[in-house]
């Protein structure tokens, strides 16, 4: 039994941010998962990997599956991070570090300790760097995007007076066994005319603070367009 209510002490608690130091793991598997995995492809493409027991290369069949799939959970660890703070690289950048890693792993074709003594550079490996640095590149034009956007809302909530919106279409019915669902979320509010007017925004809701229809929420928009939906934030008052 308590006296505190603790969904709404968890409402209140603020979570730590999100910081870049968060991707430093998932960037170092993505790295080395992806240099694994091509130099086992590359190696196991050297006998087409045949199905004859006596020619098979079990080491790099057994790297190749391994690596696949540590590749996806870093890859997912890496998107669940940068999902709760939008101002981290996204999976283009994640990607990228996972092809950059795997042009080091097809150009180095060679078991220890003959690793990194001779290696064997062809044209893919060429392409593989180009895709990596177009990915990396892109990542970061992105993340600039997604940056300017953040600071333009940010701008808006501080030099405007926000209006009372509520929500009308809450975008799901239950949430059967997942803990948090991501789902589009219809909201509505009155321009400085009188105006009423909609607009859906992609919302993750938390099973332990759900999003109800009749919620009311603070609404900024531009004054002078308020047609303009990329100027237009909208948070909750819990």
């Amino acid at each position: 039994m308590s006296t505190i209510d603790p969904d709404a002490a968890w409402r209140e608690h603020s979570p730590r941010r999100t910081t870049g130091a968060s991707l430093l793991v998932p960037g170092l598997l993505l790295l080395g998962a992806g240099a694994v995995l091509a130099w086992a492809l590359t190696r196991g493409a050297a006998t087409g990997f045949s199905d004859d027991a006596q020619e098979q290369d079990v080491a790099a069949i057994i790297a190749a599956i391994a690596s696949f799939f540590v590749l996806l959970i870093a890859l997912g660890l890496w998107v669940g991070v940068a999902s709760r703070n939008p101002r981290l690289p996204g999976w283009l950048t994640a990607v990228g570090i996972a092809v950059l890693g795997a042009t080091v792993g097809h150009a180095v074709v060679a078991l220890p300790p003959e690793l990194l003594q001779d290696p064997v550079v062809d044209p893919l490996a060429f392409g593989l760097a180009i895709a990596a640095v177009a990915l990396l590149g892109l990542g970061l034009v992105a993340r600039a995007g997604r940056a300017r956007r953040l600071d333009a809302a940010d701008e808006l909530v501080r030099t405007t007076t926000p209006v009372t919106g509520s929500v009308t279409n809450q975008g799901y019915t239950h949430f059967d066994d997942a803990s948090r669902i991501l789902t589009a979320v219809t909201y509505t509010f009155r321009d400085a005319a009188g105006q009423q007017r909609w607009v859906k925004r992609a919302a993750t809701i938390d099973v332990r603070n759900p999003l109800v229809n009749g919620e009311e929420v603070d609404v900024w928009f531009d004054r002078q367009d308020p047609s303009d939906e990329n100027r237009i934030v909208i948070r909750r008052r819990v």
